[in-house]
This record gives C-alpha cells, sequence and structure tokens, in this order.
C-alpha cells in the first residue's frame, strides 16, 4: 500500500471514527432525554395523581357535609313533629284530668262504701 492509499485510509477510519462519535454521542443524548422524558412524566403523573386525590376529598367532604345538612334538617323536622305529638297529647291528657279525677275519687268511694 502506498502512502496516498495510506492516508485515503486512514482520513477514512477517521470519517469513520468520527461518525462511531457521533452516532455514541446521539445514542447517549436520546438516553438522556428518554430519562428525562420518563423522569417529568413520573413527577407530571404524581401531580396529577396529588389533584386528583385532592379534588376527590373535596368532593367527598362537600358530600359529607350536603348529607350532614339534610340529616340535620331530617332531625329537626323530627324532633318539631315530636313536639307537636306531645303537645297534642298534653291537651288531650289535660282534657281528660277531670275525667281520671272523677275516675279515681269514684272508685275509692266504692273502696269505702265496701269497707262499711
Amino acid at each position: 500500500m502506498n502512502k496516498e492509499e495510506t492516508e485515503v485510509l486512514d482520513e477514512f477510519s477517521l470519517q469513520v471514527k468520527k461518525i462511531e462519535d457521533k452516532a455514541e454521542n446521539i445514542i447517549k443524548d436520546a438516553y438522556t432525554k428518554r430519562d428525562e422524558i420518563i423522569a417529568d412524566a413520573k413527577t407530571e403523573s404524581m401531580n396529577m395523581l396529588v389533584k386528583k386525590r385532592d379534588f376527590l376529598e373535596k368532593k367527598k367532604n362537600e358530600k359529607i357535609a350536603l348529607e350532614k345538612k339534610k340529616i340535620d334538617h331530617e332531625k329537626d323536622l323530627s324532633i318539631k313533629n315530636i313536639q307537636e305529638e306531645l303537645k297534642k297529647m298534653r291537651k288531650k291528657a289535660e282534657k281528660n284530668i277531670p275525667k281520671a279525677v272523677d275516675f279515681v275519687l269514684e272508685k275509692l268511694e266504692q273502696k269505702i262504701r265496701n269497707l262499711k
């Protein structure tokens, strides 16, 4: 092999080496970029999960508050109805007091008469 051929071959080898180095750098950059994309995706997915969890927690608390309000309202209505029923019962009982007194007195009088 003559000097010119050797120089051409050396130049070709040098170009091949440069292309290989460039390819290696492209591959390294690609892996680096891939790792960055994966890391960003993980971060973004965690952020999305946190936002979704917070959103669901807020919705849950709103629903619980709404249900509690409904329960409190129903409880208040029940108490009001019970109080009204008690008033009616008291009125009825008060109306019957004279009858009850008469009944008790009549029974006592009967017992007294039976003692004689």
